[in-house]
C-alpha cells in the first residue's frame, strides 16, 4: 500500500467519526486532495462543502444552501480586515487560491490569484462553482515578481501545503518583495495556523515582517485557545490604526 492509499484510508475513517462525508479525491504532485461535505460547521446547520489536503485543515468550506455567504469565519475576518485597513483598495494580489472564496467576495475589483496546483483550480471550479477569473497557475512569488513595482493595494498570503506555509514565502526576501510590490498606503495580510503562546515561528515570522514593514498587528480567532487556529498579521508601510474586528481578537507578540 503507497503513502497516498494509507493517508486516505485514515482520512476517510476519521472524516466518518465526525460526520463527514467523502465527496471526491484525488492527488496531484503537490498534495491529497479531498472534497467532502458535513451538515454541521462552526455551529451553524447547512449543507457545508470544503476543501481539504489533510483531516486536520480545511483550504475552503462553502454553504451550499447559501453559497454567496462567507461560511467560514477566517474569510469573514479576512473580509473584515480588508475593509477596515484597505476599504478603497483598487488592486490586489492572492497566493493560494483554496475555492476561491476572497477573490470571489472582490469580483468587482481587479484581483489576481496565484495557485501552484491546478489541480486545486480544476477542483474549485467543479466542485464549489468558482469561475477561474484571473487564476494564474505558479509559484506565488514568481507571479508575484512579475507586477509592476507599487502597483499593489492589496497582499494577501493564504498560501498552504497541508497545514503550514511553504517555507520560501516566509523569508525576509519574499517580505521584501512583497513591500516592493505595495502601493504606498498597501497593506500585506498573512493568514497563519499557529498558537498565541509558545509558537517559536510565529515569532519568527512577525521578526522577519517587522525588518520590513514599519508597522504590524497580529489577531487571533480566539485568543484564549492553547492549540492552533488561525492568526492574521497585517503589515503596512504606513500607520495601522487599533482594530477590533468583529470575530477576533487583536493580540501582542512580545517574548519568545
Amino acid at each position: 500500500m503507497n503513502k497516498f492509499n494509507r493517508n486516505e484510508d485514515f482520512f476517510e475513517r476519521f472524516i466518518s467519526l465526525n460526520g463527514s462525508i467523502l465527496v471526491y479525491k484525488t492527488s496531484s504532485s503537490y498534495q491529497n486532495i479531498y472534497v467532502t461535505e458535513r451538515s454541521k460547521y462552526e455551529g451553524t446547520q447547512g449543507k457545508f462543502r470544503m476543501l481539504q489536503f489533510s483531516f486536520d485543515g480545511i483550504q475552503g468550506v462553502i454553504n451550499l444552501e447559501q453559497p454567496q455567504a462567507l461560511a467560514a469565519s477566517y474569510s469573514r475576518i479576512t473580509v473584515d480586515l480588508i475593509n477596515h485597513y484597505a476599504s478603497d483598495f483598487n488592486k490586489g494580489f492572492i497566493i493560494g487560491h483554496g475555492i476561491g472564496t476572497v477573490s470571489s467576495y472582490y469580483s468587482h475589483k481587479h484581483m489576481v490569484t496565484a495557485e501552484i496546483d491546478p489541480i486545486v483550480v480544476e477542483v474549485s471550479k467543479t466542485f464549489f462553482g468558482h469561475t477561474g477569473k484571473n487564476v494564474f497557475v505558479g509559484d506565488g512569488q514568481a507571479l508575484l515578481n512579475n507586477q509592476e513595482p507599487h502597483s499593489q493595494d492589496l497582499i494577501f498570503l493564504d498560501a498552504y501545503s497541508n497545514s503550514e506555509l511553504p517555507s520560501h514565502l516566509t523569508t525576509k526576501e519574499f517580505f521584501t518583495l512583497t513591500n516592493e510590490k505595495l502601493s504606498d498606503p498597501g497593506i500585506l495580510i498573512i493568514n497563519y495556523i499557529g498558537m498565541i503562546k509558545n509558537d517559536k515561528f510565529l515569532h519568527t515570522l512577525h521578526a522577519r515582517i517587522s525588518e520590513i514593514f514599519p508597522y504590524l498587528k497580529v489577531f487571533a480567532t480566539n485568543s484564549k485557545k492553547k492549540t492552533k487556529q488561525n492568526l492574521f498579521l497585517v503589515a503596512s508601510r504606513q500607520f495601522l490604526e487599533d482594530y477590533s474586528p468583529q470575530e477576533a481578537t487583536p493580540i501582542q507578540i512580545i517574548g519568545i
